[in-house]
């Protein structure tokens, strides 16, 4: 198996994507237009393709940041046929080690408490303080 990383989605990438996300507690109803559209706006891409499996998208992050201050991690996933082999890992270092991330402040990520350790290899520490995550959702 030969897994390159790459940058930027094709056309059926971000399909690939799309049907990813289906399974995922976090991400269910995402249609192609708006995962095309988030993609498109994010500051960096991360996406992990299987050259033998005819460039399948495998995994996938993104992350927003202004470069200096703050980025935030999102969308971290591996396609479950390929769980197993590392490829988290792969993501998370593309992540950290990415050129245009080395100066930023703090990279913020949110997580399920099951994948805590999982982050926590990566130098991320569950924040306990008296800041709270606040969210307000679309109103129809």
């Amino acid at each position: 198996m030969s897994i390159r990383q790459v940058a930027a989605l094709s056309e059926a990438q971000l399909v690939e994507l799309t049907t990813l996300f289906q399974d995922l507690w976090w991400t269910p109803g995402r249609q192609l237009d708006g995962v095309r559209i988030a993609v498109e706006n994010s500051s960096l891409v991360i996406g992990l393709v299987d050259d033998a499996a005819g460039d399948r998208l495998i995994g996938f992050c993104r992350v927003l940041t202004d470069y200096v201050y703050r980025a935030m991690l999102h969308d971290v996933v591996v396609d479950p046929a390929y769980r197993g082999q590392q490829l988290g890992r792969r993501l998370m270092d593309a992540v950290i080690e990415h050129p245009r991330l080395q100066n930023v402040d703090t990279i913020t990520l949110a997580c399920s408490a099951d994948m805590i350790p999982f982050y926590r290899q990566f130098d991320f520490d569950q924040q306990e303080s008296e800041i709270f995550t606040l969210r307000r959702k679309k109103i129809a």
